[in-house]
């Protein structure tokens, strides 16, 4: 028990030193939260370099999800809900809208789907833009 009482005394004084004295409890901090420290801080140049790494990791994994075919969600497409079972469908608006799913599908050979628009598909839309 004594050992106890001396163990105890002695962090005691030590603690009364460490919050008394401002030097030692300065090489308290740095060692606590220093490089070599259980809570280690970042500098500057490590909080750019870790900035740098996360930002093109990032950017990697956005170039993969195009390369897959997969749009991120702010530059996707609204999806429009199915049309009536029965109502007919008009084709010059199913025209565009075979023309939107290739140009999700295959931007490249749109202009050959435009190429065969039917006749005043694309007057029609240029008018309804105008407006």
């Amino acid at each position: 028990m004594n050992h106890l009482l001396e163990a105890a005394g002695e962090e005691r004084s030590a603690m009364n030193i460490m919050l008394t004295n401002p030097d030692v409890l300065a090489d308290y901090v740095n060692d606590f939260f220093g490089p070599e420290g259980p809570y280690p801080t970042e500098t500057p140049e490590e909080t750019y370099q870790r900035e740098q790494y996360e930002a093109r990791a990032q950017f990697e994994q956005e170039i993969i999800a195009q390369e897959q075919g997969r749009v991120p969600q702010q530059f996707q497409r609204p999806q429009m809900d199915m049309p009536t079972p029965g109502r007919q469908v008009n084709q010059a608006n199913d025209f565009w809208g075979n023309f939107s799913e290739m140009m999700d599908a295959s931007p490249e050979n749109a202009w050959k789907y435009l190429a065969q628009a039917p006749q005043g598909a694309l007057q029609a839309k240029a008018l309804v833009q105008d407006l």
